[in-house]
């Protein structure tokens, strides 16, 4: 079984090019829960960072907004 992952765009800090960055689903839901750092990267100049407040709110967000399609669709 594969592992659910989240993609979400990112802009690359150097270029500011938007890119759709993957990470495991499981790997976002617990550092938003436990408040911690989630790592970004931008596949253009392999930089990486860490997300920002904003940055974290939006992947909560996206992670929500995920959950929601899932539920409405398992009604059907």
């Amino acid at each position: 079984m594969q592992t659910p992952t989240l993609r979400f765009p990112v802009v690359c800090p150097h270029c500011g090019n938007e890119r759709l960055a993957e990470l495991p689903v499981s790997d976002i839901a617990d550092a938003l829960i436990r408040h911690e750092s989630i790592r970004l990267r931008a596949p253009c100049h392999h930089t990486g960072w860490t997300a920002t407040a904003v940055q974290m709110e939006q992947l909560r967000e996206y992670l929500a907004a995920v959950r929601v399609e899932e539920c409405d669709s398992s009604n059907l």
